[in-house]
């Protein structure tokens, strides 16, 4: 028995947890970026590269909010332990790749903004 659910969760804790290790070690990334900016250390135009680990972090800690995994959603797939099972439903594998996307777009979307608000407030 799975928790499985299509486009709500595919994933179990243990794969969450490692989620919100990740999303929170790429935050820290992006702190460190600014700081290295805020102390004279990185040239203005290298502040843009805080978006890479924002989005990272974001997408990251929305995997481990929701309990779903967008690359396993991807590959029709999902996960509770150390074994992968393939969704068998072709409608089930669709709302499970709207989902994924889903996941993406708000994620680069809110790198985007906080990357331009901290080009022009810093």
């Amino acid at each position: 028995m799975t928790d499985y659910r299509p486009g709500q969760c595919n994933i179990g804790s243990e794969q969450r947890q490692r989620r919100a290790r990740i999303a929170a070690l790429a935050f820290l990334t992006a702190a460190v970026v600014v700081a290295a900016y805020l102390a004279g250390d990185l040239p203005e135009p290298l502040l843009l590269v805080v978006f890479v680990p924002l989005a990272v972090g974001f997408e990251w800690a929305f995997q481990a909010n929701e309990s779903f995994c967008v690359r396993l959603a991807l590959a029709g797939q999902y996960a509770f332990g150390d074994d992968r099972e393939e969704v068998p439903d072709a409608a089930n594998r669709r709302t499970d790749q709207l989902y994924a996307a889903k996941i993406t777009v708000t994620s680069v979307l809110l790198s985007a903004l906080v990357t331009a608000a901290l080009v022009f407030a810093l």
